[in-house]
């Protein structure tokens, strides 16, 4: 650790702090060593702050205080982790069709709230609140993970991410950060290019992306030699890293992978300095994994049920994240206590590759959509795109009632011209499932 990240670690990040009312530092101290409690310890930890969670979701969050009225239960009942069976699994279709006010507690002061929003890789974003102290917390979790790819606050790193920092406070956390953001998009060779470019000159310690970008820029990288600048470790997330994808990126930027997931009420989950499996944060929330009969599993694959410890703005209690997980119950050799978990297996993205040679991923478009904006102005609940045969795009779409003419109008001029084709758009009551119980949200017929 040199004299940057000293300064970085202890000034800069406490201002950052300041700044924005998080308590990111502190919580990054606790969890470097909390990361290393035995079983019994974080258990302990989980259960009293499972207490905490449920007294105040009765007391302060509608949609609790009427189920657990309809279940006759009270906060004693749920005193521990193997208590949580007694509460149903909540879905995102249910936080839906409720809506976020019945979701969102009366104790919390509007200053200390955040606007959120889900990913939407599975074609339906949700938005919903939390807390400046839980997404601390999340912050912290995330920069613990990496500084097991041996990262310190202060070094140099690139985030590759679709859309152009438009957002004066990111650019200014970026420039204090040392964080050089760079758009993937669009996903041609020139600008893969420009990327590899900066990259030569930057020198970054660590470099964050999606795999599928990552993908093309690893397979361009490969053709031109002239670019030889190896990272310390590249940091993937978004969606699933298949082995043959990170093998291929490993040998061209000639670094390792550290793979992370992470989804809306869920503990950040990142990979071990190992190489050998995945750690959930046990100290942000409690993972459950469950089979199709809804029995938990402690060796094997099952559905991720996840309940936020955090969050006291808009509680997640037994939420479904509509993702699979391999977990093992044998210790990791790197001795910490933390859920081990061997694969992340829900979250396959799909293509789209146009006769132009322009490829979309997913995040091209929950981008767009997620939007708060007046042209969209949330009025997109779900999305699948469809490509025909014959080259044209079908935007199949869920609405609600803030969709209008001139949306669809809108939506149809914006993508027939980064398509180049022509585009439709079906409006549908529902979008049909796949066998994983995902919504596939990119379709080439």
């Amino acid at each position: 650790m040199n004299l940057i990240n000293l300064f970085s670690e202890n000034i800069i990040l406490k201002i950052g702090d300041i700044i924005t009312g998080q308590t990111v530092t502190k919580k990054l101290d606790y969890l470097l060593k909390s990361q290393w409690w035995d079983e019994n310890k974080l258990k302990q930890y989980q259960d009293e702050r499972l207490r905490l969670l449920i007294k105040h979701s009765i007391e302060t969050v509608p949609f609790y205080q009427q189920l657990f009225k309809d279940l006759r239960l009270k906060a004693n009942d749920i005193k521990t982790q193997e208590d949580l069976m007694k509460l149903p699994i909540l879905t995102k279709t249910t936080i839906k069709k409720e809506g976020i006010e019945r979701f969102t507690s009366s104790a919390i002061p509007k200053n200390r709230i955040r606007n959120c929003s889900s990913s939407g890789s599975t074609g339906e974003p949700l938005f919903y609140f939390n807390t400046k102290e839980a997404y601390s917390m999340i912050l912290a979790a995330n920069l613990r993970g990496w500084y097991w790819m041996n990262y310190r606050v202060g070094d140099r790193y690139i985030k590759l991410s679709q859309n152009v920092r438009k957002s004066f406070i990111k650019r200014l956390q970026d420039g204090m950060s040392r964080n050089l953001y760079l758009a993937t998009n669009p996903l041609v060779d020139s600008n893969f290019e420009y990327i590899l470019n900066e990259i030569e000159h930057y020198k970054p310690k660590v470099i964050r992306c999606y795999p599928d970008p990552l993908l093309f820029l690893a397979r361009y990288k490969r053709s031109h030699p002239e670019f030889s600048y190896k990272p310390q470790a590249i940091t993937t997330t978004g969606n699933t890293l298949h082995p043959e994808t990170r093998a291929e990126i490993e040998s061209s930027f000639g670094c390792k992978i550290f793979d992370s997931y992470s989804c809306e009420g869920n503990s950040t989950v990142f990979e071990c300095p190992t190489h050998t499996c995945y750690h959930s944060t046990e100290e942000y929330g409690i993972s459950e994994v469950i089979d199709d009969n809804d029995n938990k599993v402690k060796t094997g694959i099952g559905r991720l049920i996840s309940t936020d410890l955090w969050n006291l703005a808009h509680p997640f209690i037994r939420y479904d994240t509509q993702d699979y997980i391999e977990i093992d119950d044998r210790q990791c050799i790197c001795t910490r206590k933390l859920m081990r978990i061997n694969k992340i297996l829900g979250r396959d993205n799909e293509v789209l590759i146009m006769d132009t040679g322009r490829r979309f991923i997913v995040h091209n478009f929950t981008g767009f959509f997620q939007v708060d904006s007046p042209l969209i102005n949330r009025s997109i609940d779900q999305f699948q795109i469809v490509k025909k045969e014959e080259g044209s795009v079908l935007f199949r779409l869920v609405v609600n009632n803030r969709f209008n003419k001139s949306v669809g109008n809108y939506i149809c001029t914006f993508w027939g011209n980064e398509l180049k084709t022509q585009v439709a758009i079906e409006i549908v009551d529902k979008i049909p499932l796949i066998a994983s119980d995902k919504h596939r949200f990119i379709v080439n017929e």
